[in-house]
């Protein structure tokens, strides 16, 4: 009992300094995270739009619930909540003796990977990354219906879908069948949307301008290697807390060391995980050509780019074994916590760039005069300064924008602008009206004043794929009752809900 006050103390305390900054009234406006309170039911939302569905479902989702509450009180609570669900994780893959189970604990909330990816925005990357020691231990528990539905809230990205399934079929012993299933309908609402720009021909990318952008970095006295063992090595070295750049990295070298300590008590499927993770971020590392092959020719590769994203499949293993340290071995788990610690020994302070805005972020006025048109934005980036933050464009979450998607990193050109908004660009720039017209282009605004308007049609928003992923978690319960309702009828004097 006393044991169980401490974890539940040191837990609330570890999710306390990640998740302050979302206490915090605001919308939230920081590099890739725009979260706005009443987004709109765009076609972009939803996975339509020009570019690929990088957003498909959360921006969908997100524009529904905005009919009945403000979208930022949603993701809010869902970054507390994942930060609890992997403190849960943590305690239940560990071994349960005090010092191990806290430092799994700290692990699972606060490493490297996770306050690097909120640093550069990715939030629902972290909710990922904070449910997966979870997903892993419902897993090899058997516990179907709880996989499910965390695989689900995982799924709002299309990197947390396809991570969480790949957990989840990799550590279940049975009903991998039904996972799989509803595996492939979390991934329908981005899935089909990126078939169909394929063969529509999309946006286009300079592979090996891509490859060594994203890449993993090198961090501060450890090196690119040293810094993926010790979870950090994100490609923007502007997303790191400034203790890393000064050589704090070197603790993380110790926690691997203590990770290998405990590993030979962690099952084997969540190593193998591990080792693949790994691997493909070392590969990337190590080999920038063969991965802009890949980017080129293997369909989907796109989403493996950001290669050290692929840490995230370690994280079950590093927690597991960090819980796992043998009892008897007092020392090196207490080395392990403040090894944990002492890694990003500033990550609490350097999240209050995440704190939400009270800046009027779109002009609302603009917004109903644009209605459900499509617009063109002769000055408007992928990328905007708002309120004196470098985030996402605002109003491409509340109108039909036809967007650029360009991105420069280091003065290279990684992602093409895409080829709709370009012929929109010339045509306006050549005064040639008819052809904006015949792009779809009903507005042209600049400094957030209409120039120019159109009789061209609205776009059809696709809100079905993402409908229907909201009701997966009904499906995944109807299979769950399906299930029992087999097993009893073939094995009337078990109980197959402790096995689900």
């Amino acid at each position: 009992m006393r044991n169980r006050l401490v974890f539940s103390a040191f837990s609330a305390a570890a999710i306390l300094a990640v998740v302050w900054p979302f206490l915090f009234g605001g919308q939230l406006a920081w590099r890739d995270m725009l979260v706005l309170d009443y987004p709109q039911m765009t076609a972009s939302n939803f996975g339509g739009g020009d570019l690929f569905a990088r957003n498909a479902p959360q921006d969908g989702f997100l524009s529904i619930i905005a009919v009945v509450m403000p979208a930022t009180w949603v993701v809010k609570a869902l970054m507390v909540a994942s930060a609890v669900g992997a403190a849960t994780g943590a305690w239940w893959l560990s071994n349960k003796e005090l010092l191990p189970t806290l430092s799994a604990i700290a692990l699972a909330v606060a490493n490297p990977f996770v306050i690097e990816r909120l640093l550069q925005g990715h939030w629902s990357v972290v909710i990922a990354a904070w449910l997966l020691p979870l997903i892993a231990a419902a897993a090899l528990n058997g516990r179907a219906l709880l996989v499910w539905l965390l695989v689900f809230v995982a799924s709002l990205t299309p990197t947390g879908a396809l991570v969480g399934i790949t957990v989840a079929l990799v550590c279940m012993n049975k009903h991998r069948l039904v996972t799989l299933g509803l595996g492939v309908l979390y991934l329908l609402p981005w899935a089909i949307p990126g078939i169909i720009a394929t063969f529509r021909g999309g946006q286009d990318m300079n592979p090996l301008a891509a490859a060594q952008a994203f890449a993993p970095r090198a961090e501060e006295a450890v090196g690119t290697l040293g810094a993926l063992l010790g979870l950090g090595g994100i490609w923007n070295a502007d997303a790191v807390p400034d203790s890393r750049h000064l050589g704090f990295a070197l603790f993380g070298l110790g926690v691997f060391a203590c990770v290998l300590l405990g590993i030979r008590s962690v099952p084997k499927r969540p190593i193998v995980l591990a080792l693949v993770g790994m691997g493909i971020a070392i590969f990337a590392w190590l080999a920038p050509a063969a991965m802009a092959w890949a980017l080129e020719h293997i369909p989907g590769a796109g989403l493996l780019r950001d290669s050290q994203k692929l840490l995230i499949l370690a994280l079950p293993a590093y927690v597991a074994a960090i819980g796992r340290i043998p009892a008897k071995q007092t020392i090196a788990a207490a080395c392990a916590l403040g090894f944990i610690i002492l890694q990003t020994p500033d990550a609490s302070s350097s999240l209050a760039v995440l704190r939400g805005t009270h800046a009027q972020l779109v002009d609302p006025e603009l917004v109903r005069e644009i209605g459900s048109r499509e617009v063109l934005f002769v000055d408007r980036d992928t990328l905007v300064t708002t309120d004196g933050r470098l985030a996402i464009d605002p109003y491409s979450k509340v109108v039909n924008k036809v967007e650029s998607g360009q991105l420069t990193v280091d003065g290279e050109v990684v992602d093409i602008p895409s080829p709709r908004w370009q012929a929109a660009m010339t045509a306006w720039q050549n005064n040639d009206r008819k052809a904006v017209e015949e792009l779809g282009i009903g507005v042209v605004v600049e400094d957030e004043e209409i120039l120019y308007e159109t009789a061209a049609s609205t776009p059809k928003v696709p809100w079905i794929l993402t409908s229907l992923w909201m009701l997966s978690p009904l499906i995944a319960a109807l299979a769950r009752a399906a299930i029992l309702r087999n097993e009893r009828q073939s094995n009337p004097t078990k109980s197959p809900e402790q096995n689900l």
